[in-house]
């Protein structure tokens, strides 16, 4: 199983489209075995293929009372090394794809396990991952904007590292800051490497978008990959449809569309 992450410590550079996009195109194009992972407190990748009642959520939270929520969430496997994973994996509708789902109150999960220094917190979700190595070909990362435990235990599992950034200065140094978190973590998760830094929501005639190129082609010009994600209204229309991008354009009309599978390509056979 190959595991990446998507992460940048800017919000709003499409992480959670990338992982989403990727992941059902490796699923049913490339007809890989996919588990996405959500570690983004939001739960916008969760959100995506849930049907949780978001109101008894809020209802139990309001009480101090715990959530009535019969499934398993990732925020259990951080903070409980004895469950077995199986049980928090979610199957979705989509053949090949499966997701461990996340909580809101997976920030609040972030400081128990800061609290919890009984096991090394870097490496709980590393070992859990390593019980389900033979079942899946992928496992693909939905980070939070944060230099947090919960993103670092993601890295501590991860073979790569995707950084999506949009042209703007603070994009950029959300990449600066995501691939200085990749180095500290790379010191003890030796096989961590950065797969690459790609474009989205790109506007190739704006002016900004060229200097943008032009700075990082000067200065990493081997992070940089080939594609770039072009912005688009249908990646707009998804968060309403609550369906991956393929499926929303199956036919391969958008640029966008044809966008992300020129990366999923890349990722593939990477």
């Amino acid at each position: 199983m190959k595991t990446i992450v998507f992460l940048n410590n800017k919000g709003g550079v499409g992480k959670t489209a990338s992982v989403t996009t990727v992941s059902h195109m490796l699923a049913t194009k490339y007809n890989q075995r996919v588990l996405q992972i959500d570690l983004d407190p939001q739960g916008n990748t969760s959100s995506l293929y849930d049907d949780m009642d978001i109101i008894s959520v809020l209802r139990s939270m309001l009480t101090n009372s715990p959530i009535s929520n019969p499934e398993k969430t990732v925020e259990d496997l951080l903070i409980n090394p004895s469950v077995d994973i199986h049980e928090t994996i979610k199957h979705t509708k989509y053949s090949n794809l499966d997701i461990i789902p996340a909580l809101l109150t997976l920030a609040e999960a972030e400081e128990r396990l800061k609290a919890d220094i009984r096991i090394p917190q870097q490496f709980r979700l590393k070992g859990h991952l390593a019980n389900i190595q033979d079942e899946y070909d992928y496992c693909i990362m939905d980070c939070s904007p944060s230099i947090s435990i919960i993103n670092i235990n993601g890295l501590t599992a991860a073979d790569a590292v995707y950084i999506p950034i949009r042209c703007d200065a603070y994009s950029a140094i959300g990449m600066c800051i995501a691939k200085n978190l990749m180095q500290t973590v790379k010191t003890y998760n030796h096989n961590l490497t950065l797969g690459g830094v790609f474009f989205t929501q790109w506007e190739g005639h704006k002016n900004v978008s060229k200097t943008v190129l032009e700075l990082l082609q000067a200065f990493i010009p081997k992070d940089l990959l080939p594609m770039k994600i072009r912005k688009s209204v249908k990646m707009e229309e998804l968060s309403f449809m609550q369906q991956p991008l393929l499926d929303y354009d199956p036919r391969v009309t958008a640029p966008v569309t044809k966008d992300y599978l020129a990366l999923t390509e890349y990722i593939f056979t990477h």
